[in-house]
């Protein structure tokens, strides 16, 4: 019994003293637990306010608008296949290098671009111009049409951005020259209507020139050089370029230049007949409702 008592002992003071030893090890380590060294502290430094980002004056500004199109996606075949119903018609224009809202946004950064207001949140618009048309000669070497004020009435749509429509009639009373006659010249008549397609390169800018052709009928009375009355109407090919300023978001100011083109038929020459026009518009149409909570009534110009 002795002996197995004195065994038991020393076997509970050798585990004692492992215990011991493993104590005075954890309690003599450099990076003991609970305490950190200087190096695994990691670093919480604030930068200087003037320095971050958040208090830069360039953190409010929005990022410039960037079409969701490569510059020359259009023109690539395979980009989207003619029957596809999410491509506008319009858009296949872009393989010629005209522009659309739905690849080139609202403008092209040109002519100082519009804020808080849209040529198309007043899309319509009837204006009056009035202006000088040169006449051609009627017949040649016999007919002859002297320049005269033109005046006019237009009424039209922008159904996009860069894109309009409208509907123009004109017209002017030049005097007639016939040339184996002794008489003064006589007054004749010019009419002329057409439905144009406008094409805005710089979108929705302030300054907006644009670029027209369209297609109608021009009808001239005059007297010839026999002495006989005639009344002609003639297939016309209008086209030009003009230019639109925009003063108030319902007055706009315009003036253009076009080559009223009127093939010859019944024995009446070709004639470019040009006009030189200025006139104001009147604007006027949709006027999106803003949903501002403290001001539903309030309207978007």
């Amino acid at each position: 019994m002795e002996a197995i008592f004195a065994h038991s002992w020393l076997t509970q003071c050798a585990n004692t003293a492992r215990f011991a030893l493993l104590v005075v090890a954890i309690l003599m380590s450099p990076n003991s637990y609970g305490k950190e060294s200087a190096d695994d502290i990691p670093d919480f430094t604030m930068d200087d306010p003037e320095d971050s980002e958040v208090m830069s004056s360039d953190a409010a500004k929005f990022d410039k608008w960037e079409s969701i199109f490569e510059e020359n996606e259009g023109a690539e075949e395979d980009t989207a296949s003619w029957n596809d119903p999410t491509v506008k018609t319009i858009d296949w224009m872009r393989c010629f290098g005209f522009r659309h809202s739905s690849s080139s946004g609202r403008h092209t950064h040109k002519g100082i671009p519009l804020e808080g207001t849209s040529w198309l949140n007043r899309p319509y618009h009837v204006d009056w111009f009035v202006g000088t048309l040169l006449g051609d000669e009627l017949i040649t070497d016999r007919v002859n049409q002297n320049n005269e004020v033109m005046t006019g009435l237009r009424i039209g749509c922008d159904f996009d951005y860069f894109w309009g429509a409208e509907w123009r009639m004109g017209w002017s009373n030049p005097d007639i020259d016939a040339t184996n006659t002794t008489e003064q010249a006589i007054n004749g008549s010019y009419f002329i209507t057409d439905v144009d397609l406008k094409y805005y390169p710089w979108g929705d800018s302030v300054v907006r020139p644009y670029w027209l052709a369209g297609f109608g009928m021009t009808q001239i009375d005059f007297r010839d050089h026999n002495d006989i009355s005639r009344n002609v109407s003639l297939l016309t090919m209008p086209f030009g370029t003009g230019v639109e300023f925009h003063q108030w978001p319902w007055l706009v100011c315009r003036l253009e230049v076009l080559d009223n083109l009127a093939f010859g038929a019944d024995g009446v020459n070709t004639l470019n007949n040009f006009s030189f026009t200025a006139g104001l518009e009147y604007r006027f149409g949709a006027k999106p409702q803003s949903y501002w909570p403290w001001r539903t009534s309030r309207r978007i110009w």
